[in-house]
């Protein structure tokens, strides 16, 4: 063997003692692309032919009857969703109503500054209707959550002391001339007879203090299908309640009396212990803001009733 052969057979080949290093692609947006690419292809294939969605057609008219059935059928469903709607809308628009006199009756025949007041029933955004610097509000309730009131309460910057008990209870337990306000909210059916509860109501309030109230009473050919009858009484109880001997004045009127008849009404404690206020005597602030509420409704209530042969607005 000649030593130029030996010497190429021995020489070290350039890679022989390389390093053994793996090549890992690396990523890059075509490798990206095709990734969305398969992605793409698996919803497709995914996807029901045009054979199982014609099936699908033919199934749903099969149950309907036909095409034709099924816009017999279609139609009327749409006429039963339109009026469902409307229904929606006029419960809507009864609540916001209710929710409205209530704001007015609190803000108006609550004094302003330095008032306490006792609360029995209603919800927490009755304490945003409250005049400025009321002093407390005192709720009583069997079923109200202490810890939600008083929540409330410091949102609204009104004190509030919550109390977990029956309603009548509640306003038995009330030292007498204690209150600025007593304010029921859908409860007039809860605190016993019509003259037991005024009788309460009067020990309760301080001389000049007032009753107010906004409550659902029986009536209405819709009133089941729009705010229901939970917690309902008869008028007549609240004519008794307005007709209590000792009251220096009361005036109660009805508001939603197509829909959802609702009572709001006020009276007031004499000033004096000895009876009703006579003609001459400064009377409450509340009259006159009750008398200027209700004046404000009534033109448009006065006409519907011209027309229907009722009697004026407003009852005492």
């Amino acid at each position: 063997m000649s030593p130029s052969c030996c010497s190429r057979a021995l020489a070290p080949s350039p890679t022989a003692h390389a390093p053994h290093t793996q090549q890992r692609p690396a990523p890059s947006q075509p490798s990206q692309r095709r990734s969305v690419q398969r992605r793409r292809q698996l919803a497709v294939a995914a996807l029901p032919p045009a054979a199982v969605l014609a099936d699908a057609a033919a199934a749903v008219d099969a149950l309907a009857g036909g095409p034709g059935e099924l816009a017999s059928w279609v139609l009327p469903a749409a006429g039963a969703f339109i009026a469902l709607a409307g229904l929606v809308g006029l419960r809507i628009g009864t609540y916001s109503q209710v929710e409205y006199v209530t704001a007015a009756m609190l803000a108006r025949h609550v004094k302003p500054g330095g008032a306490r007041v006792l609360q029995l029933g209603g919800t927490t955004r009755d304490l945003y209707y409250y005049p400025a610097g009321t002093v407390q509000v005192t709720v009583g309730g069997a079923d109200l959550k202490t810890g939600l009131w008083e929540q409330a309460g410091m949102q609204a910057k009104v004190p509030v002391q919550a109390v977990q008990e029956d309603v009548q209870r509640v306003l038995a337990a009330q030292a007498g001339s204690s209150a600025d306000s007593v304010v029921l909210l859908g409860t007039m059916g809860q605190l016993g007879e019509p003259e037991q509860l005024a009788a309460q109501v009067y020990r309760v309030l301080k001389p000049g203090g007032t009753l107010v109230y906004v409550q659902r009473v029986r009536g209405g050919p819709l009133q089941p299908l729009v705010g229901g009858t939970d917690g309902a009484v008869d008028a007549a109880l609240v004519e008794a309640v307005q007709n209590y001997a000792g009251w220096d004045f009361a005036q109660w009127d009805t508001a939603q009396e197509a829909t959802d008849p609702h009572a709001a009404g006020v009276a007031i404690k004499p000033l004096s212990a000895g009876g009703p206020i006579s003609s001459g005597a400064p009377s409450s602030v509340d009259k006159v803001a009750f008398e200027q509420l209700m004046r404000q409704g009534s033109r448009g209530k006065q006409q519907q009733q011209r027309q229907s042969g009722g009697s004026g607005f407003g009852r005492e």
